[in-house]
């Protein structure tokens, strides 16, 4: 499973300076000046669904590289702030990191590293975002590391 790359590879001017992404919705990666320029599809199994362009310094064979990243974990456990508010109690939330389209900082608080917006493509339905406890740049490492809660199914007989 190819999933999420470093974030300083992406810089987007129009939300925050670092984002990460998962590149399993990339496309048409192309040499754009010393860096690179890629389609961000919001829907990769339902092309209609509309795209980004991304042009970031990164190259396009870093990117590439990053692509064929093996990970070993396939999800991760986050404390979710349901309707954004902090002053609830966040609640445990398994996510599959494959579901995972995006993270960055919390718009309220861009530079707290407590807290950070994920998007998730639940497929056949809708992108939804969650504020979680954690910074959006431990991601890729946890997906790595394999440290994190993963999905499995047992049998009992």
């Amino acid at each position: 499973m190819h999933i999420l790359i470093n974030p300083q590879f992406y810089r987007n001017k129009i939300e925050t300076d670092l984002i990460v992404l998962n590149t399993d919705f990339m496309s048409e990666i192309v040499v754009s000046g010393t860096g690179a320029r890629f389609k961000f599809m919001w829907r990769p199994e339902d092309r209609r669904g509309g795209d980004d362009i991304y042009i970031v310094d990164e190259t396009a064979a870093a990117i590439l590289t990053a692509m064929d990243t093996a990970y070993a974990a396939t999800g991760v456990t986050f404390n979710v702030y349901v309707d954004f508010d902090i002053t609830k109690t966040p609640v445990a939330t398994i996510f599959n990191l494959a579901e995972i389209s995006r993270a960055y900082p919390w718009w309220e608080d861009p530079t707290n590293h407590n807290y950070s917006v994920i998007e998730v493509n639940e497929k056949g339905s809708k992108i939804r975002k969650y504020l979680v406890n954690a910074w959006f740049t431990t991601i890729p490492d946890l997906a790595a590391t394999g440290t994190t809660t993963t999905t499995s199914t047992t049998t009992t007989s």
